[in-house]
C-alpha cells in the first residue's frame, strides 16, 4: 500500500501542518508500504531538510513562484497519483487543502472524508472519526480505498524532523503547470507585526464569540494583563471589530504556540483549531459542554465566562497585593 502526505510551504519555511501529514501516515503504514511526502513550491530546501521520516519525497518545484496556487498544486498531485497509484491520499485541512482535496476527489472519483480526527486501519481497511456541525458530532464510518483524507491540524502529532537522503528525493518542475494555470501569484502580503506578534507570546488569554460584545473584552484584557498574557480573539471577535486582525488566531489568523492558552467563550471551530492546537496547555472555558474546543483542551470548564474571570481575577490581586 502506497499513501502520499501532500505538504504545503513559502518563503523557504514549511507549514507545521506538513510533519503531520507525514506522521499521519507513517502510523498508518504496514511492513511493505511505502510514505511518499508531495510538496510542491519555490524550491525543494526546506522539504529536503524535514521529511526524512518519508520514504520519500517527491517535490514540484517551479522557480518563479514562491507559492504554487491549489489549481497548479491539485494539478501535479493529480500527474503524482497518475504515476504512483497510492492507496490513501493524506490532505492538510487548510486553505490550500479545502480546493486541493475536493479537485482530486472530483476528478478521481474516489471518496473524500473531511475534518478527519483519528483514522484507524485494519489490514487494507480503514475506519475514520470526522468532526461534522462544526466538531459538534464526531462521526465514525469506514472507507473504501482509495480515498482521499483532509486532516484536522493538530490530529496527530508532529513527526520529528530530519534530512531526506538525496537518492529519496525524486524533482518535478513545475513550472509548465503554473505557467498554463488561470490563477496566478501576484504577492505574498506579510502583515507588520511591530504592534504585536502573537506567535512568539508565551501566554494568550483568547476570546470568542462568547464574550458578547466589544465592551466585555476589557475584563478579559485586565486578566491577561495580570497574568503577563498577550489579549487574542476567534474570526468572529476579529469580524466584529472587536479586537485588530493582527490578534485574530486561527487559518485565517495567526498560528500560536504558547505555554499557556486560555480560551474564553471560544466554541473551536476547525479554522480556530489550526491556529492554537498544538499549545503546550489549552484551558477552555464554555457552557456548551459540546463545544469543539474541548477536545483538544487539558482542563475545561463549562461555567459563566464572567464568573470565572471574576473569581480569578480577584484571587492574583490577591495573591499579587494589588
Amino acid at each position: 500500500m502506497k499513501l502520499i502526505a501532500c505538504t504545503e510551504g513559502h518563503s523557504s519555511k514549511i507549514e507545521a501542518f506538513s510533519l503531520e501529514m507525514i506522521a499521519a501516515a507513517r502510523s498508518l503504514s504496514q511492513a511493505g508500504d511505502k510514505v511518499v511526502a508531495f510538496f510542491a513550491g519555490r524550491d525543494a530546501q526546506a522539504a529536503s531538510a524535514s521529511f526524512g521520516v518519508a520514504d520519500q519525497l517527491i517535490a514540484a518545484c517551479a522557480a518563479t513562484s514562491d507559492l504554487i496556487p491549489a489549481e497548479t498544486y491539485a494539478r501535479l498531485l493529480r500527474d503524482v497519483i497518475a504515476v504512483e497509484s497510492p492507496s490513501l491520499v493524506l490532505v492538510p485541512y487548510s486553505a490550500n487543502g479545502l480546493d486541493v482535496a475536493a479537485d482530486i476527489a472530483a476528478r478521481t472519483g474516489w471518496p473524500l472524508i473531511s475534518y478527519v480526527n483519528e483514522i484507524k486501519r485494519d489490514g487494507e481497511s480503514l475506519t475514520v472519526v470526522a468532526q461534522m456541525y462544526g466538531g459538534k458530532i464526531l462521526a465514525e464510518c469506514a472507507v473504501g480505498l482509495p480515498a482521499i483524507l483532509m486532516i484536522n491540524p493538530g490530529a496527530f502529532p508532529e513527526a520529528t524532523p530530519g534530512p531526506i537522503d538525496t537518492a529519496r528525493v525524486r524533482m518535478i518542475d513545475a513550472e509548465p503547470a503554473l505557467t498554463s494555470g488561470k490563477v496566478k501569484m501576484v504577492a505574498i502580503e506579510v502583515p507588520d507585526y511591530a504592534d504585536v506578534d502573537l506567535t512568539t507570546a508565551e501566554r494568550i488569554v483568547c476570546v470568542g464569540r462568547g464574550i458578547g460584545d466589544e465592551a466585555s473584552i476589557d475584563l478579559a484584557r485586565n486578566l491577561a494583563t495580570m497574568l503577563g498574557a498577550e489579549i487574542a480573539g476567534s474570526r468572529p471577535v476579529v469580524d466584529n471589530g472587536w479586537l485588530p486582525k493582527l490578534r485574530q488566531v486561527g487559518k485565517s489568523g495567526q498560528k500560536v504556540k504558547p505555554k499557556l492558552y486560555l480560551a474564553l467563550g471560544v466554541s473551536g471551530a476547525p479554522e480556530h483549531l489550526e491556529g492554537m492546537s498544538h499549545a503546550d496547555l489549552i484551558i477552555a472555558v464554555n457552557t456548551d459542554p459540546k463545544a469543539p474546543i474541548f477536545n483538544v483542551a487539558h482542563y475545561g470548564a463549562t461555567c459563566d465566562l464572567f464568573d470565572l474571570v471574576a473569581n480569578l481575577s480577584d484571587r492574583l490581586r490577591a495573591g499579587s497585593g494589588r
